[in-house]
């Protein structure tokens, strides 16, 4: 057996699957005073033991294991826990409710050893055999991140701190899987048996309730509201910085910034504009955290449909925009243009790099004898203000260049289920995520590109070649076998000219001053660790 209990096998690589993002700019939101009033009013001094922060927009049910979304994610590591989580700041694997664990030479058989000790929310252990009903209930309810099983064959228990995993074939992305946001998490059997209904494993009960053994418990779940969590007492990594959570649903990012400044909330993690961020920085009674995840920003380009069509119109979009200049701007130097297509540690920059050089003069050349020059360019609301700008800076160059570019919203909605609408319904262009679940390559060919893979393949891009070898990356056992596959991978979207990749942009938490250990998700930053949380 190969030891792995610091580290993982696979490479510091990087990808998402169904990245669900809720929110975004919406406008409206709530009056100040109610939610003062609701919050106690803690005040700039944060004069209470309740962390306050707001959520843009309703997160899916808090079920472990049907939430598979952005908005949200934050409750899961409030209220669970996995085996294994990614090292802030990288791509290595460390423990969680593991404290270490083997992985067969074959990489099918992962023998973890657990914490003891460990409790649920109520009083129950969780220990071994509920992680094998865990595995389990994932595996039935059958949503979204029930992939991250679908290749176990078996689950064992041996004694309490041993739960041993085997697959049915060699996965090298396994060990990210179980890292990632939506990782299958230690639900308590005896919870899921006393509240189920009929063989519903207790979904209707935990649309307002948690199973789970993280530092706080779900009080209250008021959807369209307001989300309140408590400490749990008898957690096993000591006692939490806060006597409870509240979390308001906040639409309005003006509202949000107003709250922030007068001390309703505590902190913000995500989704202010970028002047607002700089001010921030400069100002002694707030701290900013600016992490960058797994998950760029990108140009996609219908390739089955409109004037995209064209392979060699295309490959001349990649080298005819000037990159640089477009996150420069948007960005106010928060962020910088990727140089290789996917971020640094996910493979080798020299095995995936992008053009470098502006090169306007094939696209100029094209543009002259197009029949339509009129292109429909869409950017996902969910991207905010710096993606708004993105677009209209691209929309600006190719005007410039005799293309006659249309920018429109697209809702996050409409957006996944554009791989439903008949091709000529999508737009030849589209700013939004490139990225996948986990920080590995696996989940972002497979969910983005793969044949006929839905939601979040939108133009239901197909390719048997590409298909082929992201099944053979996935079974290769040293990292170098591996990226040579990924580069194989790599080529073909760069010949096919599929995405034209433009930054990892930096994600913003913005807390008051006697907020601290803020230590974001390695992979989704607005994401943060809570046992790392201290309040002055």
């Amino acid at each position: 057996m190969v030891d792995t209990a610091q580290s993982s096998r696979t490479p510091r690589a990087w990808d998402r699957r169904t990245f669900l993002k809720a929110g975004g700019l919406a406008v409206g939101g709530i009056s100040l005073a109610p939610l003062l009033a609701a919050c106690g009013g803690g005040g700039a001094g944060g004069s209470t033991l309740t962390l306050r922060l707001p959520f843009l927009a309703d997160m899916q049910v808090p079920d472990p294991d049907i939430m598979y979304e952005g908005e949200g994610a934050q409750v899961m590591e409030f209220a669970y826990e996995g085996l294994v989580r990614y090292r802030p700041g990288s791509a290595e694997i460390i423990g969680g409710l593991a404290k270490s664990w083997t992985v067969s030479p074959d990489q099918m058989t992962y023998t973890f050893t657990l914490h003891p000790g460990v409790k649920f929310h109520d009083g129950t252990a969780a220990d071994a055999q509920a992680w094998v009903q865990s595995f389990a209930r994932r595996g039935k309810i059958n949503q979204g991140p029930a992939y991250m099983v679908a290749g176990v064959v078996h689950t064992a228990a041996p004694d309490p701190t041993t739960f041993v995993v085997t697959l049915a074939e060699p996965n090298n992305a396994f060990l990210h899987y179980l890292a990632c946001p939506w990782q299958p998490f230690a639900v308590s059997p005896t919870a899921v048996a006393a509240n189920s209904v009929g063989d519903d494993l207790a979904q209707e009960w935990l649309k307002t309730h948690d199973a789970g053994s993280g530092p706080y418990t779900i009080s209250e779940f008021v959807p369209g509201s307001h989300y309140s969590l408590t400490a749990f007492p008898d957690y096993w990594g000591g006692k939490p910085a806060f006597d409870a959570i509240r979390i308001d649903i906040t639409p309005s990012i003006a509202t949000q910034k107003l709250q922030l400044d007068s001390g309703a909330f505590d902190m913000v993690t995500k989704g202010f504009p970028v002047p607002d961020v700089l001010q921030y920085q400069k100002n002694p009674d707030f701290s900013v955290v600016n992490a960058v995840g797994g998950v760029g920003e990108a140009i996609w380009l219908n390739p089955t449909s409109g004037v995209f069509a064209d392979l060699e119109l295309r490959r001349a979009m990649l080298t005819a925009l000037d990159r640089k200049a477009i996150v420069d701007t948007a960005w106010g130097g928060l962020a910088t243009v990727q140089e290789s297509m996917w971020p640094e540690g996910s493979l080798p920059p020299e095995m995936a790099p992008l053009p470098t050089k502006v090169d306007t003069a094939p696209l100029a050349a094209m543009a002259a004898s197009l029949s339509g020059k009129t292109i429909d360019l869409a950017w996902a609301a969910d991207g905010g203000a710096p993606r708004q700008q993105m677009a209209e800076l691209v929309q600006s160059q190719l005007a410039a260049l005799g293309l006659d570019v249309t920018v429109r919203t697209i809702p996050v909605a409409e957006m996944f289920d554009l791989a439903n609408q008949p091709a000529e319904n999508r737009p030849d262009m589209m700013v939004t995520f490139l990225g996948g679940d986990t920080l590995h390559l696996d989940t972002t060919f497979r969910i983005l590109l793969r044949s006929g893979a839905k939601p979040l393949n939108f133009y239901q891009y197909s390719n048997p070649e590409l298909d082929g070898l992201m099944d053979d990356a996935v079974r290769q056992p040293t990292v170098a076998q591996m990226n040579a596959v990924y580069q194989q991978c790599s080529q073909i979207v760069m010949d096919d000219a599929l995405w034209i990749p433009l930054c990892l942009p930096p994600n913003s938490t913005i807390a008051r001053s006697h907020i601290s250990g803020i230590e974001s998700n390695s992979f989704y930053p607005q994401v943060l660790w809570p046992p790392a949380l201290k309040r002055a």
